[in-house]
C-alpha cells in the first residue's frame, strides 16, 4: 500500500465511525448491489438504469458511475476476469466462503434451481473438457501461427512453452476425467482439475502482459500479441464455464 491512511481509514474518518464499522458496511454493500445486478427483473431488466439510484441515492450513484466510467477505461475486463483475480490473490480455503455466503445470500422468491448431483457431475466433466479441449485446439493454432509473426528470441520461447503446458494440462485433465465419475474423493479431483487449469490461466496472464508491452512499445510484435490474446480468450472463456460448473457441484456437497 502506497498511501499513508487506507481506504477504509479514509471513509471512517470523513464518517466520524469506527474503521470497524466501515470495513462491515462495505462489505455488506458489495455482496448486496452483486445480488441485487443479479436478481433485478424490473421493466427491462436494466438494474443500474431502472433502480441502483433509488436503491444507494443520488450521490453514491453519481460516483459510483463515474467510477465504471473510469475503470472501463483502465481494464480490459471479460467475463471470467474476476475468477483470475481472485485465483492469484487468494487460496480456495479463503475464497470459497464468500462464495458461498453470496449463493445462500439468494432471495427465497427466487432460489436458484436444484438439479441431481449426477447432473452437476456431468455437466462439470462436460465444461471441463470442453476447457481442455480449448487448451489442445488453441495451442495448436499458435504453434501453427507463431512462425509467422515476429518475436524477441526469448519471447517467441516463452510462448512455445505456455502451449507445451496448455498441451499438458489438456492430458491430465481428461486422464482425470475419465476417473471423476467412479472416484470416492469427487471433490478432491474437481479441486485438482481447477487448479491444474486456474495454473494456466495465470501463466497466459502473464504472458499476455509480457506480449501487451511489446506491441505497446513496437508495433511490429502486435500480431503476436493479438495471436495469443485472442487465443487465451478462447480458453479464458471455457475456464470461466467449467469454474462455474465446478462451484455447483461443490456448493452441493
Amino acid at each position: 500500500m502506497t498511501k499513508d491512511r487506507s481506504f477504509i481509514d479514509q471513509v471512517a474518518t470523513n464518517t466520524e465511525q469506527e474503521p470497524a464499522v466501515v470495513s462491515r458496511v462495505i462489505e455488506e454493500f458489495c455482496l448486496a448491489l452483486r445480488r441485487e445486478l443479479d436478481e433485478y427483473k424490473g421493466i427491462n431488466g436494466d438494474y443500474v438504469g431502472e433502480q441502483l439510484h433509488w436503491d444507494i441515492g443520488n450521490r453514491a450513484f453519481f460516483h459510483l458511475l463515474g467510477f465504471l466510467d473510469q475503470f472501463s477505461e483502465k481494464y480490459q475486463w471479460e467475463p471470467g476476469s474476476a475468477r483470475e483475480y481472485v485465483s492469484r490473490l487468494f487460496t480456495e480455503d479463503e475464497w470459497k466462503p464468500f462464495s458461498q455466503e453470496y449463493f445462500s445470500a439468494k432471495t427465497p422468491d427466487d432460489p436458484p434451481s436444484a438439479a441431481p448431483a449426477s447432473g452437476l457431475l456431468e455437466e462439470f466433466s462436460s465444461a471441463a473438457y470442453a476447457c481442455a479441449m480449448s487448451l489442445m485446439s488453441n495451442a495448436n493454432y499458435v504453434q501453427k501461427e507463431l512462425p509467422t509473426v515476429e518475436l524477441p528470441t526469448d519471447i517467441r520461447a516463452s510462448v512455445e512453452s505456455l502451449c507445451a503446458d496448455w498441451i499438458g494440462t489438456k492430458h491430465d485433465v481428461i486422464h482425470e476425467l475419465d476417473e471423476l465419475q467412479e472416484s470416492s474423493n469427487v471433490e478432491d479431483r474437481i479441486r485438482r482439475i481447477m487448479s491444474w487449469l486456474g495454473e494456466d490461466m495465470v501463466k497466459l496472464q502473464e504472458q499476455v502482459r509480457r506480449l501487451e508491452t511489446l506491441a505497446t512499445a513496437e508495433d511490429r510484435y502486435r500480431l503476436a500479441y493479438l495471436l495469443v490474446g485472442e487465443s487465451g480468450g478462447n480458453i479464458l472463456r471455457s475456464f470461466v464455464a467449467a469454474g462455474e460448473s465446478a462451484d455447483r457441484v461443490l456448493e452441493g456437497r
